[in-house]
């Protein structure tokens, strides 16, 4: 198997989406062990076997909990052998890439049953690593170019150009030939032939795997927050008395406060409002700074930089505010480097 074929950024984007996914089934299944047996927990579940078939069910309340205790166990196992698999994976391991895959099936499906809401995404980037071009780049094989054909190399193009060149000077001998310019020490060849690729490009073209990794992590974390921030919207609009009770639970400083459901309904109508197009902005400004929008990657290393300090205070109450923190942090290393930096000057 070729080792000289570079990893491409689908690849790269798959394995990093599958480790930060698995990473936040870990954490999703950490907080629901840690509520498995509280009062709550216990209500919704005495609900639950209630309204089931029959009205009543054979299972009890305590059985209950250790089925959902091993379930949550089982996804806590699968997410941590596909963050290693998934590192596995980007180093061009074609039995972890078969394993991960073995795994990806057990961590869906539990994964719909602990609410570990990453656990689909584990399983839609595992997909993206059987298909091309991460197909070809396991097997070895050439990766396929757009239109079907590979592009010849830079070398290619500059002998075809020679060649022809030197076939109109041999054929019309009486013509002056054209004198090409002198590029100074500074300047660099930018020809095209008349096939229309560029005879000699920088290396600084190739985007940078930092700029793909920040891009996944905004991706990644801005999506699971955004889905979270929708359905507890949906909990408020349908159940408006449950949600506030587990924000007045969250948050015990509200419980003796002279604060009025329909007050704390407005503020969380509010502040999911700004979340939602805080996440679709984050979102937006990934995809330009992809496209090596250098005024995108600043708006973007704001918002990361805003979001790490809200979710540090955040995670004083809620714990889970904790991972988007990470990956906002992450997002602002990588936008700190010297070649993502370079890259974008060239831009």
């Amino acid at each position: 198997m070729s080792t000289t074929t570079a990893r491409p950024r689908q690849t790269t984007m798959a394995g990093v989406m599958v480790m930060l996914g698995a990473t936040f089934v870990v954490i999703s299944v950490w907080d629901m062990v840690s509520r498995l047996r509280s009062l709550e927990t216990r209500e919704w579940i005495e609900r639950f076997l209630a309204d089931g078939p029959g009205g009543a069910s054979v299972m009890s309340v305590e059985s209950m909990i250790q089925t959902l205790h091993v379930i949550a166990l089982l996804s806590a196992a699968c997410a941590v052998a596909a963050v290693a698999l998934g590192w596995q994976v980007l180093q061009r391991s074609t039995g972890a890439r078969v394993a991960l895959s073995v795994v990806a099936v057990p961590l869906f499906l539990t994964g719909l049953v602990s609410n570990a809401l990453a656990a689909p995404l584990v399983a839609a980037a595992t997909v993206f690593l059987w298909l091309s071009p991460s197909r070809e780049w396991f097997a070895g094989l050439p990766l396929p170019e757009q239109g079907g054909q590979r592009q010849p190399s830079r070398m290619q193009v500059w002998e075809q150009t020679s060649n022809r060149d030197s076939q109109k000077t041999s054929g019309q001998a009486e013509k002056p030939a054209s004198k090409a310019p002198v590029l100074g020490a500074g300047e660099s060849s930018s020809a095209t032939g008349s096939t229309g690729w560029s005879v000699s490009g920088g290396v600084h073209d190739r985007r940078p795997d930092a700029v793909t990794v920040a891009l996944v992590l905004t991706i990644v974390a801005a999506s699971i927050v955004f889905i979270m921030i929708v359905s507890a919207l949906a909990l408020l609009v349908s159940q408006p008395d449950v949600f506030l009770g587990d924000l007045r639970r969250q948050l015990a400083a509200l419980a003796d406060g002279p604060w009025t459901d329909a007050y704390l309904a407005r503020a969380s109508y509010l502040v999911g409002a700004v979340m939602l197009a805080w996440c679709a902005g984050a979102i937006a400004l990934a995809f330009l700074m992809a496209n090596r929008r250098a005024w995108a990657a600043r708006g973007l290393m704001i918002c990361a930089v805003v979001c790490a300090v809200l979710c540090i205070v955040a995670a004083l109450v809620l714990r889970e505010a904790v991972i988007p923190g990470i990956a906002a942090a992450a997002t602002v290393s990588c936008l700190r480097r010297a070649d993502v930096r370079t890259w974008f000057d060239g831009g």
